[in-house]
């Protein structure tokens, strides 16, 4: 927890000197829709000049419904619902690689809700099984990234954010026998299954 505050303090401090400009430019807005897979996806809003941008987005991940069914003597059904959702504000900084393509680098501070809940059902409709999932992750995000630029107002791009989170797993088990457990985590992944694609219009520029 100690390793998390501290960069979570750095990457502050790393805002205030992405927000300080010794020759201001124009500045513009940028919003735009991210997306990986078919079930995770978001909103962004840019706000700055061509070299360093302040960002807000908000996420929508794990939209998920199933229905299956198992083939035995008690012809049981199975079911899982789950959804997850989130928020990260950070900036990223442009670095010029050829014509209209560009780096982007930054990094992101960010809360995560993910929740999923599974039946089982016989085929008289008694639950034989059912669970809970709730957890809630602070962390920080990495940004490394790659724009193009098209007749300076639409913007495509592709992400990926390697994500250091400290998560908080609860697990309830309702049948057939209650109870919960709870366990905190301290975990380095990527996110999104990788990488994501952006799409976004500047305007006011």
């Amino acid at each position: 927890m100690k390793k998390l505050l501290f960069i979570l303090l750095f990457t502050g401090f790393l805002f205030g000197a992405a927000s300080a400009q010794d020759n201001p430019s124009p500045r513009f807005h940028e919003f735009g829709i991210s997306f990986s897979n078919l079930n995770s996806f978001g909103l962004r809003y840019k706000y700055g000049n061509e070299k360093t941008r302040l960002r807000l987005s908000l996420l929508s991940i794990n939209l998920q419904a199933l229905n299956g069914s198992t083939d035995n003597s008690q012809n049981s059904s199975n079911k899982t619902t789950g959804y997850g959702a989130g928020i990260r504000f950070g900036f990223d900084h442009r670095i010029p690689l050829y014509k209209n393509f560009s780096l982007l680098l930054g990094a992101e501070l960010g809360l995560t809700y993910n929740y999923s809940h599974q039946t089982t059902k016989t085929g008289n409709d008694t639950i034989t099984s059912e669970i809970k999932d709730k957890t809630f992750s602070p962390g920080i995000s990495f940004i490394f990234g790659l724009n193009y630029v098209v007749q300076d107002h639409l913007v495509l791009g592709a992400e990926i954010n390697p994500t250091l989170s400290y998560n908080m797993l609860s697990d309830q088990r309702l049948n057939p026998q209650s109870y919960t457990n709870k366990t905190n985590t301290l975990n380095f992944s990527l996110t999104n299954s990788g990488a994501g694609l952006y799409i976004a219009y500047r305007f006011g520029k």
